[in-house]
C-alpha cells in the first residue's frame, strides 16, 4: 500500500530539503558482503544461489522503512508498506536479457519457488523491457537489482532516470570470489540521500550478509 507523506511532520523533512535540489542528491556505494553460507546452502538443496542473494537484499530492503519511500509523479514524497525486485535474466549468449518482477514472500521457500516459475515463463523473444514500462512512471514499489555474476568489481554508478535519481534505488551484484579465506561478493547500489544515510547504509549489507553468511 502507498502511503502520502506529510512533509511538514515527517521526521526527515530536513535531510529530505537539504538534498532536494542538489543536482544529483543519490549516493552510490559498493560494499562486500560474506556469502559462504548461502552459496552452500544452495548446492546443497539443489537451489539457485542467485535467488538466495536477490532474497537477501529484497528482505533486507523491506525490513529497513527507508528504503521504502520515493517521489512519484506529482513531485510527493510516498512510502510503501513492501516493495518487489526488478531483475534482467539473461536468456541469450550475446548477453541479451529480460527484465521480470519478482513479488516480496517472506518465506524464502515460496519466493525460491515464484521467482523459479517467473524466470521459466521468460519469452526470449520478447520486450526486454516489459516489467518496467508497466508502470511508467508510476512505477514505484519496487528495486531493481542487475546481476554480473562473471565480473567482480570494486566500484559501480547506476543511471539516473530523473534530476532526483532514479524512481527507485538501483543496484548490482557483482561476482562471488575467494578472499583471505572467505567468499564474498560485493553488492552495489545507487539510492537517494534525502531517504537513506550512512546508518542506513550499514544496516542494509548488516542484513544481507546474516542471511548470506
Amino acid at each position: 500500500m502507498k502511503h502520502i507523506i506529510d512533509i511538514e511532520t515527517w521526521e526527515r523533512k530536513n535531510n529530505y530539503e537539504f538534498f532536494l535540489s542538489f543536482m544529483n542528491p543519490t549516493i552510490s556505494i559498493t560494499s562486500e558482503v560474506e556469502c559462504g553460507g548461502a552459496k552452500a546452502r544452495a548446492k546443497a538443496a539443489g537451489q539457485s544461489f542467485f535467488l538466495h542473494y536477490l532474497y537477501a537484499v529484497l528482505r533486507a530492503v523491506n525490513e529497513i522503512p527507508e528504503f521504502r519511500f520515493r517521489i512519484d509523479g506529482e513531485g510527493r514524497v510516498v512510502y510503501f508498506d513492501t516493495v518487489d525486485m526488478l531483475t534482467p535474466i539473461k536468456v541469450k549468449d550475446n548477453g541479451r536479457f529480460f527484465t521480470i518482477r519478482l513479488a516480496w514472500k517472506e518465506d524464502f521457500e515460496t519466493f525460491h519457488a515464484e521467482a523459479k516459475a517467473a524466470i521459466a515463463a521468460i519469452d526470449p523473444e520478447g520486450d526486454p523491457y516489459t516489467a518496467e514500462q508497466k508502470g511508467g512512471k508510476e512505477l514505484l514499489d519496487v528495486i531493481l537489482l542487475s546481476a554480473t555474476p562473471d565480473l567482480y568489481f570494486t566500484s559501480l554508478t547506476c543511471t539516473q532516470e530523473h534530476r532526483h535519481g532514479s524512481n527507485y534505488p538501483l543496484m548490482n551484484a557483482g561476482k562471488a570470489i575467494t578472499k583471505e579465506g572467505k567468499l564474498i561478493m560485493p553488492i552495489a547500489m545507487t539510492v537517494h540521500h534525502g531517504f537513506v544515510d550512512g546508518h542506513h547504509l550499514s544496516l542494509f549489507y548488516k542484513k544481507v550478509e546474516e542471511f548470506l553468511k
